[in-house]
């Protein structure tokens, strides 16, 4: 014996179908979703990545120029520190002489470091 669907069995069996198919489309974007998600987090976004490679690149030029010019005032200050040295001698030399009135020599050994720094100085 064939049985016939009736009306009301035709429109459940098609509502479960929709239903079924319904949850599969939303099951299938949802998981799209997540792995879309997951790619975006995990791959680096191109623009961020170029803004810091160009901070980084602006951060190391200024740090060279810094770096070089604290090796201008390192190399500056070692310069004035030898200077003061022949200074303080030929100040040393002068109070002598002041005091007594001999030592000439030691005023002209004073006067020839001044001239010898200065001459080196001035080829520079």
């Amino acid at each position: 014996m064939v049985h016939y669907l009736t009306f009301d069995e035709v429109g459940i069996t098609i509502a479960v179908i929709a239903v079924a198919l319904t949850f599969i489309v939303l099951t299938w974007n949802a998981v799209k979703a997540i792995h879309d998600w997951r790619t975006m987090a995990r791959k680096p976004d191109e623009d961020r990545l170029d803004d810091h490679e160009q901070r980084i690149r602006t951060l190391e030029e200024c740090c060279s120029e810094v770096r070089g010019k604290l090796q201008n005032d390192w190399q500056f200050q070692e310069e004035e520190k030898e200077f003061n040295v022949i200074m303080l001698e030929a100040v040393g030399q002068l109070m002598k002489h002041a005091l007594d009135g001999n030592d000439k020599d030691g005023l002209k050994a004073a006067d020839e470091k001044i001239d010898k720094y200065l001459r080196e100085k001035s080829q520079r």
